[in-house]
C-alpha cells in the first residue's frame, strides 16, 4: 500500500512542479520525510531503525534526488514530462517494494 502511495505521490508532485524552480535537495529531502512518516502510519508502527531501514531510505532519497534532478533536463513539453511520470511512477513502485530486500542482501555480503 505505501508503494502506492509513494508513486501516487511522485507523480503528482513532478506534475504539480513542473515548470517552476526546484530546489532538488530539499524536495527530495521532504518527500523521503513524508513516505516515512505515511509508512508509519499506514503499518501503525514504529519502524525498527536499523542499518537496512537506514539504507533503504538513503537509497530511495538518492533515487528521488536523481529523479527530480531528472525532471527539468527530461520533460520540455507537458507530453514528455507526463509520460516521464508514468515512467518514475512505475520504477519508484517497483523500487519501493525491492530497495530493503536488495539492502538487505548487499549488508549481509
Amino acid at each position: 500500500m505505501v508503494s502506492i502511495l509513494g508513486a501516487v505521490v511522485i507523480v503528482l508532485w513532478l506534475l504539480f512542479t513542473m515548470n517552476r524552480p526546484r530546489q532538488t535537495f530539499f524536495q527530495a529531502s521532504i518527500f523521503t520525510m513524508a513516505m516515512m512518516v505515511f509508512s508509519s502510519i499506514i503499518e501503525h508502527a514504529w519502524p525498527e531503525v536499523n542499518n537496512v531501514w537506514l539504507v533503504g531510505w538513503i537509497a530511495q532519497w538518492v533515487f528521488v534526488f536523481i529523479v527530480i534532478w531528472l525532471f527539468d533536463i527530461i520533460a520540455v513539453s507537458t507530453t514528455s514530462a507526463v509520460i516521464y511520470t508514468l515512467i518514475v511512477g512505475i520504477a519508484y513502485y517497483f523500487y519501493q517494494n525491492h530497495i530493503f530486500t536488495l539492502v538487505e542482501q548487499w549488508l549481509s555480503k
